[in-house]
Parts: structure tokens; C-alpha cells; sequence
């Protein structure tokens, strides 16, 4: 069955159907451009937020072992550990510690003597003459280089940012010095600088030594989070997520976890000890920007907007169209109707005409006062 479109239709349903395939087109091109663009803006969100945690542990790290070299160099300091007067030590340096601690959370402000043997301990006085050697490697690395060393390490404390400096009285190695802090400072300033929930998970057997081992919440199989700035971290990691970032041969490792209809990436990011050693991950956990929710939004909009602009350009188009092409068609179609039944007497004007439509005008009334004349 052939259906018959009037003038307007004719022109108006293939000019529509144009203008839905290329706004569709236009809608397909910006939602894939847009979901891109996030993607990169996630990946570079999960890569800043990699780096600013590993900056600042090891920023941590330099600062401890500017100030033990600060102390090392004090020529008070190098005579006073080479006699292993505790007496001089503390009369000159546990009020400086008690504010130190106070201010700026420094947790551990401690000096050795060979081999590898407690002197004072500013932050546990009454504690000294031990040796330390099985559990502070920093110390016996110090011990035997005679270079100073800082980063993560695993004692009888747990785990502990340090940074040892060795000292030395008349050009002989007399001792060393360390100051330090614990993990969990650092864990928050790293929540703070990233604007995420950060945590940590260490290998459980490298623990063995810490008191504080039975007490802890959440083991993950040879993992044991430590720390998290969440609620439960069981909420977000894994045994399974774990083995699969160890297995990773990557910076970092992502995963994607739901929770509270929410989509969140967790990040693991291998941490290592002063040797660099592996010891564990930090893990962190943000909120996605390329999530689900996000990606219908963004399409939703760009359908929306398209429409606006279908409408407003069909209309626009459908009003250039009636008063410059259709309505002088129809005119000139009734004008011609017209005069094909010998009605030469009105004049042929067609408003708005322009280019061809006029020229056919002017032809018609050329017709119109030929055939008047013939009548005549």
C-alpha cells in the first residue's frame, strides 16, 4: 500500500529522521568520549594516590633520620655515648623528647652502643642494657656499615617508621642514634592529604615477635590488618584480593567492591621494609568515579540535551522551511491551479519567496499575463 505524504510531511519526515541519526551518532560519540575521560581521571586519581602514600611514609622516614643525624653531629652527644653516660643523655635530652612527643607524635627517641645494645631509651627510661639486635635490624645494619638508614621496620613494638644514624667520637664508631614513630599517624595523614579510607596489612609471620599479635581484629589468612581508617576492612579486602595483589607484578593492584549501593576501588599498593623487602600492603579504599550510577547519569543527560537541541533545531529548521519553501509552494500551487482554469485576473506575489521559489513566481506571472492576453 503506497502512502501519499502531502508537501510538509515530504519534507519534514526525512528531514526528522536525518536529525534523530545524527543526534544519535553525536549522543554515542560524547557518552564514549565522556566514559573515557573518566577512566583516565580515575586512573590518574589511583596512581596520585599511590605516589602521595608512598611519599609521605618515606617523607616520614627522612624526617627521623634528619633529626637522629642532627643529634648524632652534637659533639656533646658523641662524648656522652662514647663513655655511656646515661645520666648526661637524659638530664639533657628527655625534655626535649616529652615535647617532641607531645607536639609532633614522635614515639621513640632511643640510643645504642655496640653490639647492638640499648643505652637510653628516652620514650622507656627505666629499660636499657638489652640487647636488640634480633629484633632491630636497622640498628645492626647501622652497626655494620657505619651508615646511617631509614625506613619501615618490624620489632617488638610492631611496625615503626625509623631512622638511624651512627655516631662517632674522635673518628671512631661509639653508637647510634634512632628516632621514630608508629604507623598509624602516618596511615591518617595519608587519609587526609588523599581524601580516602587507607589501611594497612602485614604478614602475619613477620609479627611473630609483637605482643600486640593475639590482639588484633581482622586476619586474613598469612595477612593481619593492622590498621584501617574505615569501620571493618572486611567490608572492602580480602584473603583472595590479597594473594591476588601479591601475585600482581604491577606498582598497584585494583579491585572493584559494592557496598551500601555504593562502587568503591581498593588499591594495594606493595609496602617494603628499610631493606626493601615486602612486608605487606596498604590498601585504599576510594569511591569510584566511573561507577554505574555515573555512567547512566552521564548518558541520561547527554540523551536529554540532545533532544533539547532535536527540538529546537526541528523547529527552527520547520520554521525556515513553512515560510520560505512549503507556504510559497502552496501559493504558487493554488496561484497556478488558478490560472490553469482562466482566472488570469489576480496578480501573482508570493511573500517571502526567495531564489528559485522567486524566480518560479516571476515565472508563472510571465504565464499568467501571456495566457490574459491570449484570452483577451
Amino acid at each position: 500500500m503506497r502512502i501519499e505524504l502531502g508537501l510538509r510531511a515530504g519534507i519534514a519526515l526525512p528531514l526528522l529522521a536525518t536529525l534523530i541519526a545524527g543526534m544519535s551518532v553525536l549522543i554515542v560519540f560524547n557518552y564514549f568520549m565522556q566514559v573515557s575521560t573518566l577512566k583516565d581521571e580515575e586512573n590518574r586519581s589511583i596512581e596520585a594516590s599511590v605516589n602521595t602514600a608512598q611519599v609521605l611514609l618515606e617523607t616520614a622516614t627522612i624526617h627521623y633520620q634528619q633529626m637522629a643525624h642532627l643529634v648524632a653531629n652534637m659533639p656533646d652527644v658523641q662524648e656522652a655515648v662514647s663513655k655511656k653516660d646515661r645520666n648526661r643523655l637524659l638530664d639533657k635530652f628527655l625534655p626535649v623528647f616529652n615535647s617532641l612527643k607531645e607536639n609532633f607524635g614522635i614515639a621513640q627517641f632511643h640510643f645504642h652502643v655496640p653490639p647492638a645494645v640499648s643505652l637510653v631509651r628516652l620514650h622507656d627510661p627505666v629499660h636499657f642494657g638489652d640487647d636488640i639486635s634480633k629484633e632491630r635490624k636497622t640498628v645492626v645494619q647501622v652497626e655494620a656499615t657505619k651508615k646511617g638508614v631509614r625506613g619501615i621496620e618490624i620489632g617488638l613494638g610492631g611496625v615503626g617508621l625509623r631512622g638511624v644514624e651512627p655516631i662517632f667520637y674522635k673518628g671512631n664508631y661509639v653508637g647510634s642514634i634512632d628516632f621514630g614513630g608508629g604507623i598509624k599517624s602516618e596511615i591518617d595523614q595519608i587519609k587526609k592529604a588523599i581524601f580516602a579510607d587507607v589501611g594497612i596489612a602485614i604478614y602475619k609471620d613477620l609479627l611473630s615477635g609483637w605482643q600486640g599479635l593475639k590482639d588484633v581484629k581482622y586476619v586474613f589468612g598469612q595477612w593481619v590488618s593492622l590498621y584501617f581508617t574505615q569501620q571493618d576492612p572486611k567490608l572492602f579486602i580480602s584473603e583472595a584480593s590479597l594473594k591476588r595483589a601479591a601475585q600482581s607484578k604491577n606498582t598497584y593492584y585494583t579491585e572493584i567492591v559494592s557496598y551500601a549501593g555504593k562502587e568503591y576501588i581498593v588499591i594495594y599498593t606493595p609496602v617494603k621494609d628499610f631493606s626493601g623487602k615486602v612486608i605487606g600492603f596498604i590498601y585504599i579504599v576510594k569511591e569510584r568515579i566511573l561507577s554505574p550510577y555515573k555512567v547512566f547519569t552521564i548518558l541520561g543527560i547527554n540523551i536529554l540535551v540532545y533532544i533539547v537541541m532535536l527540538i529546537v533545531i526541528a523547529l527552527l529548521i520547520g520554521y525556515g522551511m513553512n515560510k520560505y519553501v512549503i507556504n510559497p509552494i502552496i501559493a504558487l500551487t493554488k496561484v497556478t491551479d488558478e490560472i490553469s482554469m482562466g482566472k488570469t485576473s489576480q496578480k501573482v506575489e508570493i511573500k517571502d519567496a526567495r531564489g528559485e521559489i522567486a524566480i518560479l513566481a516571476k515565472a508563472i506571472e510571465r504565464m499568467r499575463i501571456t495566457m490574459k492576453k491570449l484570452l483577451e
